[in-house]
């Protein structure tokens, strides 16, 4: 018997292409600078190449990918048991789970009908798998290989959707490459619902009238008339609600079983909140909640009813890259203590509140301990590793930012604001005492002209 493992990444974490032209991700200097691609972008047509490993020496799944070798799988074409399945992130997830299939197939075809699969799933990876699992679309007369998975296995998956959509649809949120003009461009064309998808379901009242008259009542932005004035697209609104229809949990396979990471420690938007009785002045506002997440996807979101979960601290792009993810996940897969066997206490995690940042942007930094401490006296430095040409810098200058100190009772997590950089370019960031490093991990902070 053959256990064989099925990542499946988030949305933007997949390359796309057109032709030779490499449209997603971008070059570095769209990164720092205003991405020049959207024409590209905005081709239904575009073709699907690997999962998104790193960008410009930063580690992305390749980290994941890497550890999962660490537990004995293997990729390659043959008799490879690890596979990744990379899709097009722009459009229905029900064509990305069509995708998903394939794998699932793929793998039945190489291993014979004892294989046993995992998959494992990253953010809107997770919808990906769910919709395979429980639409009722897929059984094993049109994917063999359907009964042998065995585990799902979700990593800040937002299973009940994540406000921050709505906000990032109505033009509120910059991501890598793209400002938020662009992400709503994007999102409000019809070929591709998918961020759409990842708002909450009807039932979910994530929208909240703050008229006084209606004390706070919730409007769905699934009604017509509320979609118009918010200027969304009804069409991808009944897309979504329909691809939210087929996920229910109580269709899930008795053969699979699963499990959640949830992420918290990070300041998430909650809810919405709008003045509805003047439509003309209306100003929708992510409102967040201090720890209340990964910084994307709400903690009531990230789990599920009746299913395992484990709450980890850090933050949503990166969860996967914890000790904790990592060893928990070799346990799942038969490999406990193969992962993470190097654990050091006493360090501390950093996360940041966002990735991509503007020149002098305020930022928050989220630093949690894995056990309580009565006193720090550290500093919070930027390590500065690309500049604008694009070339890792031989000698990466370190700029202190700021003192973290602390004295009185125990505390497992703290959390400030810093003052980015003028100076476009990749930093890490990185907590010392003495010059030398505290931190578990140096999360990645990407300062824009």
């Amino acid at each position: 018997m053959a256990e064989v493992a099925i990542v499946i990444p988030g949305i933007m974490s997949s390359e796309l292409y057109d032709g030779d032209v490499c449209v997603w991700p971008g070059e570095w200097n769209e990164l720092i600078r205003p991405y020049k691609k959207m024409k590209h972008l905005l081709k239904p047509e575009l073709e699907v190449r690997d999962i998104i490993r790193s960008i410009h020496y930063y580690g992305l799944l390749g980290s994941l990918i890497s550890a999962l070798e660490a537990c004995g799988f293997s990729e390659g074409a043959e008799k490879g048991t690890l596979m990744v399945c990379p899709y097009d992130w722009r459009k229905d997830n029900r064509v990305a789970a069509e995708r998903l299939a394939e794998c699932v197939k793929q793998m039945r075809a190489r291993h014979g009908a004892d294989v046993e699969i995992n998959l494992i799933a990253h953010s809107m990876g997770g919808l990906v798998s769910r919709y395979l699992l429980e639409s009722g679309d897929y059984d094993d007369a049109n994917c063999p290989g359907f009964s042998s998975i065995r585990r799902l296995i979700t990593i800040g998956t937002p299973h009940r959707g994540t406000p921050v959509a709505l906000c990032a649809a109505l033009g509120q949120i910059d991501c890598w490459y793209l400002n938020g003009t662009q992400v709503k461009e994007l999102a409000g064309h019809e070929d591709f619902p998918s961020l759409y998808q990842l708002m909450p379901p009807l039932d979910e009242p994530f929208l909240w009238n703050t008229d006084p008259s209606a004390r706070l009542g919730p409007v769905s932005p699934y009604e017509k008339d509320v979609a118009e004035i918010l200027g969304l697209s009804v069409k991808n609104l009944t897309n979504a609600a329909k691809f939210h229809a087929a996920l229910n949990i109580e269709r899930r396979p008795p053969h699979v079983m699963y499990f959640c990471f949830v992420g918290t420690g990070q300041s998430t938007i909650a809810n919405v909140q709008a003045n509805f009785a003047q439509p003309q002045y209306l100003n929708p506002t992510g409102v967040e909640s201090a720890s209340g997440g990964d910084g994307s996807v709400p903690i009531w979101s990230s789990s599920l009813v009746g299913v395992q979960q484990l709450a980890v601290s850090g933050s949503h792009a990166t969860l996967y890259k914890t000790s904790e993810v990592l060893r928990t996940l070799g346990a799942l897969l038969g490999k406990e203590g193969v992962l993470c066997t190097d654990l050091k206490s006493n360090l501390v995690r950093i996360s940041v509140h966002d990735e991509v940042v503007k020149a002098n942007a305020a930022e928050r930094i989220a630093i949690s301990m894995d056990k309580p401490r009565n006193e720090l006296d550290a500093t919070l430095v930027l390590r500065k590793l690309v500049g604008t040409e694009a070339a890792p810098l031989a000698n990466p200058p370190t700029l202190p930012v700021a003192p973290v100190t602390y004295k009185g009772a125990g505390i497992d997590s703290l959390s400030l604001t810093i003052i980015c950089p003028t100076d476009p370019g990749l930093y890490e960031v990185d907590l010392v005492v003495a010059g030398l490093s505290i931190a578990e991990n140096k999360p990645a902070l990407i300062v824009q002209a």
